[in-house]
């Protein structure tokens, strides 16, 4: 199976299970994790947290590509809005995500592993985009970093490929946290913990909040939150 699922009572964990193959995301992989990650709900019985991990040495070394990579641009653009709707997926996710990185991190993998709600990544591992030193243009990956990572960094880490040790990672905006390779299943564990242990109506919300306002002004936020809270907090009241 390229995708390990098991369910602990709040907590779903998610590992991809390519080890033999760098843990590259291939077609079932990504149909997978976006089936899992599109019908998490847990206001419906689903799981309060969903951890992405990996199974082996390494996170993810990308997307995996073709034997035969077709010249048609219709069968291009099907592959690769597949490995966007996975994005997506983890991106409205209505249950709080966490990535555990360990390894190498590269490319379409790393920036799956973006999508999450919280990264954390072990302090030995190495995170990179080496699309363009393989002469590939990393479109997708671009797509979200550019609106994330100040455009000179970004810069430096497409262009040029350089791999970042994961301590580094929280400094340049890769991850939330870092800690040694020996204690990342255990702090990502407490964090889920922690998490599906809170109120899930107010996490939720959150969520609903974060997604709805993907893309939205700046100025239109703070009315759409306080739209979503008087809301909230008017259903609270009537249910006592």
């Amino acid at each position: 199976m390229s995708i390990l699922s098991k369910r602990d009572g709040d907590i779903l964990f998610l590992s991809l299970n390519r080890p033999e193959a760098g843990n590259r995301i291939d077609p079932a992989g990504i149909a997978e994790l976006t089936a899992q990650f599109a019908a998490a709900d847990p206001l419906a019985g689903g799981p309060a947290v969903i951890v992405l991990g990996a199974v082996g040495p390494d996170f993810s070394l990308g997307r995996q590509r073709p034997a035969e990579q077709s010249s048609d641009p219709l069968d291009i653009v099907r592959e690769f809005e597949s490995i966007q709707q996975l994005n997506e997926a983890v991106q409205k996710c209505r249950a709080v995500t966490i990535a555990s990185v360990r390894g190498r991190a590269e490319g379409a993998g790393l920036s799956l592993a973006g999508r999450c709600d919280i990264v954390v990544v072990a302090n030995e591992a190495t995170l990179s985009f080496p699309e363009i030193p393989h002469g590939i243009p990393p479109t997708i990956v671009l797509s979200h970093y550019r609106f994330v990572l100040p455009r000179n960094l970004l810069g430096d880490l497409i262009f040029t490929g350089r791999e970042i040790e994961g301590r580094d990672a929280v400094q340049i905006g890769l991850a939330a946290r870092t800690v040694v390779d020996a204690e990342l299943d255990a702090l990502v564990l407490k964090l889920a913990g922690q998490v599906a242990g809170y109120d899930r109506r107010s996490i939720a919300l959150v969520k609903e909040f974060l997604a709805r306002s993907e893309g939205m002004a700046p100025q239109q936020a703070p009315g759409l939150g306080i739209s979503l809270y008087a809301n909230e907090m008017s259903h609270r009241y009537l249910k006592r």
